[in-house]
């Protein structure tokens, strides 16, 4: 007579169940399945394949001599690796559950290591009782004979990806929360005006020889034209424009130097300003036109033996 199902044997405590000998030709395999109820764990040689730990209301503490300790909480798992010395503190004697997953296989740590789950600690794990479910259907299809060896390892394999992606989900959404109480906390010490312009900057330095106007920038920062001139007089002592004009002319002059034998025409077009204006700009910035200095730098090429050829505008 066929037994009826349980609907509530997944909740029973699962004894410990090994799977016997793995085929050679299995990459990953299930080497073991079980829960057992919150107690000292001491393993100095550690275990002989990967576990997957998970704690369904177990609390206590968690050490690998060398590396640390830390706490554990329901909801939580961990990965152990073969041959590393592990123990676990309970910290009552209460009737939590640990669960626990073994998994061998010659690929076996390289999967869990690109899945990300080989990680010191524990780590949440959201919804954890349908991982905890599937565990507890693994173990029943063995105890029944239905779930062999080969079909297992496709179950371990899918079981870890699912694992992965919802930590990978919790550690996210922890990841927003603590941003956003961060900045809430922080609000009255953030300066807007900071970024802005270091973003302004920025877009000066990399569009000098653009055609580009301050109230692109001004526009590409979020800002007025007057709010961003207000903002580098504040920490330049000249306006936006001002500044962007010095950084072009401060350009043409150093390009200026690496070319003696360019022309003004093509240093003003080279930071995309108009050649007699650049020549004017130019003077007041420097003292001197930029025709005299190319003629100079020419001179001092003909003393040195190199050919005169002084460009025209």
């Amino acid at each position: 007579m066929e037994e009826a199902h349980d609907p509530e044997r997944n909740d029973r405590m699962l004894a410990f169940r090994l799977t016997g000998l793995p085929d050679s030709r299995l990459p990953l395999y299930l080497y073991c399945i079980g829960t057992h109820e919150q107690k000292v764990q001491l393993r100095p040689e550690g275990f002989p394949v990967h576990q997957l730990f998970l704690s369904r209301s177990a609390a206590g503490e968690l050490k690998i001599p060398g590396k640390g300790s830390w706490p554990v909480g329901a909801g939580q798992l961990w990965v152990g690796e073969p041959g590393v010395a592990h123990e676990f503190y309970p910290h009552s004697r209460t009737n939590g559950e640990l669960g626990y997953i073994g998994i061998g296989g010659s690929s076996a740590g390289s999967v869990l290591q690109s899945a990300g789950l080989l990680h010191e600690g524990p780590r949440a794990l959201s919804d954890f009782e349908q991982f905890w479910s599937r565990m507890a259907d693994l173990w029943h299809g063995l105890d029944d004979g239905k779930s062999g060896i080969w079909d297992t390892s496709l179950i371990i394999y899918q079981f870890i990806l699912d694992i992965a992606r919802s930590v990978s989900t919790q550690e996210r959404a922890e990841l927003s929360e603590t941003s956003r109480i961060s900045v809430a906390s922080n609000q009255r010490e953030f300066d807007p005006g900071s970024e802005a312009f270091t973003r302004a900057v920025a877009l000066m330095h990399a569009h000098y020889q653009d055609d580009l106007l301050l109230k692109h920038v001004a526009e590409a920062v979020g800002y007025s034209v007057q709010h961003l001139n207000r903002l580098f007089h504040q920490r330049q002592g000249v306006t936006g424009h001002q500044y962007m004009q010095h950084l072009r002319l401060q350009k043409a002059s150093e390009w200026l130097d690496k070319h003696p034998r360019a022309s003004v025409r093509e240093a003003a077009e080279m930071v995309g300003m108009e050649v007699n204006y650049f020549i004017r700009m130019f003077k007041r910035e420097f003292g001197e036109t930029p025709g005299k200095g190319i003629k100079q730098r020419n001179q001092s090429s003909t003393e040195k033996g190199e050919p005169d050829v002084t460009p025209t505008l």
